[in-house]
């Protein structure tokens, strides 16, 4: 096929793509750039509408313990109708930290960091994201020709945004990077299509039939991972117990509770994540009143999750939240989160039975990563009675500052009761993990329940931190 017929070819798969919103394509590129991948890109990009390509080509970002691989890459995963090109990606992150001989990446850390790779590729795939995985290969004897031809030193030195300060670019004038690279990509490119670099026509036609190829793939057919069962539903949300608690007694002991949870979040070693789920005017707003009462505006950040916008709809259900979560320390508290995949969602049939089963352990996989870099992930439902649900609806009624609380679906929600039990049971029973526990939190009593969150945050942020919070 000439360039011209495949040009016709590639314009028409991807206004067939950009319109139907079908799926979304992430190429990811690998391949040192002696290869010139990059003629390949440009290519590409003069036998399509180069408007709608888009390219991620940025210096490699060092590797954190601390920090997802994938998280700097959050914001540019394509939505559906758009095609991606990471020049710059997760792998390449891993190889650049690897070679600058950080031991611990190299030895203990570069599996781990591939299965969590491997596990956020799996659910981007499975959420209409085709990924392309591209290894530009070249021959250690064409390496040579070319450090030969040109001063590759200089010539890496004057693009500085292409590279580190201290990365090995002298070691191009000996085999060893090119056998340190070598050795580490054949870990992780066995799903990869690898393309031979050294004829620059026969690189750019495979490289283009490859895009094409993929445009032509229908979306992923998603499978169910899950044999759903129902959960039984706990009595702990059908029978709830109302503790009784002075307000004199209130009032002395959370405000004690507060100043230690504002104490042990401040200096925790970890990063601190709370979610909280409950029917309406279950008290989550008011609980969460009280964890921040003595904390610094900048020590944390409340995100009160709503239905997605359309822009969000057209990209995987978390990606919404993998840039709410800060890495600086601050409390991150989520007012309903990304477990409304298992539940309005569900309820709701705004997606179908495959999709928020699935999610169970998508939802898993996601707090174990969370938990593998640092993060506490606390969760709380807090559980009313329909009657008390009831009583503070029509008080929300009659209090001016309060009736603009209570909406229309608010009423709709609760013709819904049992369905939403139901879907809170599954979520215990596929969700509640030895990593990410649901503590179920009885809430007829707003003080008694105050005070059992507090202290539920108190004491799993210290057995977090043993040895670290001891003078607190």
């Amino acid at each position: 096929m000439n360039y011209q017929d495949l040009s016709i070819k590639l314009i028409q798969e991807q206004y067939k793509l950009k319109n139907s919103k079908s799926k979304s394509i992430l190429v990811i590129i690998g391949g040192i750039e002696l290869t010139r991948k990059n003629e390949s890109i440009k290519k590409l990009s003069e036998l399509m509408d180069p408007r709608y390509l888009k390219i991620k080509a940025e210096i490699p970002n060092r590797v954190k313990e601390n920090k997802l691989i994938w998280q700097p890459y959050i914001n540019d995963i394509p939505k559906n109708g758009q095609i991606m090109f990471f020049y710059g990606n997760w792998y390449t992150d891993l190889l650049a930290s690897t070679i600058l001989n950080d031991e611990k990446i190299q030895n203990n850390a570069f599996n781990e960091h591939l299965k969590r790779i491997y596990e956020f590729e799996s659910y981007l795939k499975n959420n209409n994201v085709d990924i392309i995985k591209v290894w530009f290969e070249v021959s250690w004897s064409k390496v040579k020709i070319c450090t030969k031809n040109i001063d590759i030193i200089n010539k890496i030195q004057r693009v500085p945004r292409f590279t580190w300060d201290d990365f090995p670019q002298k070691k191009w004038k000996t085999k060893t990077l090119y056998n340190q690279i070598k050795t580490l990509r054949n870990r992780f490119t066995h799903d990869w299509v690898i393309i031979n670099s050294e004829n620059n026509i026969e690189r750019n036609t495979q490289f283009s039939q490859l895009i094409l190829k993929h445009l032509k793939l229908p979306p992923v057919q998603i499978k169910n991972k899950l044999k759903y069962q129902a959960a039984p539903i706990p009595s702990s949300l059908t029978q709830i117990k109302k503790s009784e608690i002075s307000h004199i007694e209130y009032k002395k002991t959370i405000k004690q509770l507060e100043r230690k949870v504002a104490d042990v979040l401040r200096y925790s070693s970890h990063n601190v994540v709370l979610v909280f789920e409950g029917m309406d005017a279950a008290g989550k707003g008011s609980s969460i009143k009280r964890i921040i009462k003595f904390l610094g505006l900048h020590e944390y950040n409340i995100h009160s999750i709503s239905a997605p916008e359309n822009f969000e709809r057209l990209r995987p259900y978390l990606w919404r939240f993998w840039n709410k979560h800060s890495t600086n320390g601050a409390l991150n508290i989520f007012d309903r989160s990304w477990y409304g995949r298992v539940l309005v969602e569900r309820v709701e049939d705004l997606i179908n039975p495959i999709e928020w089963q699935n999610a169970y352990e998508e939802i898993n996989q996601y707090e174990k990563q969370l938990s593998d870099t640092n993060t506490i992930v606390i969760k709380f439902w807090l559980a009313i009675s329909k009657d008390e649900q009831l009583r503070r609806f029509y008080m929300r009624k009659n209090t001016p500052q309060k009736n603009f609380k209570l909406t229309e679906d608010d009423w709709r929600n609760r013709e819904k009761w049992d369905a939403y039990l139901q879907a809170a049971s599954d979520m215990f029973k596929y969700t509640s993990t030895d990593i990410s526990p649901w503590y179920i939190i009885a809430n007829d009593s707003k003080y008694a329940a105050r005070i059992e969150i507090l202290q539920t945050i108190l004491h799993s942020v210290q057995n977090k931190n043993l040895g670290h919070l001891e003078n607190l």
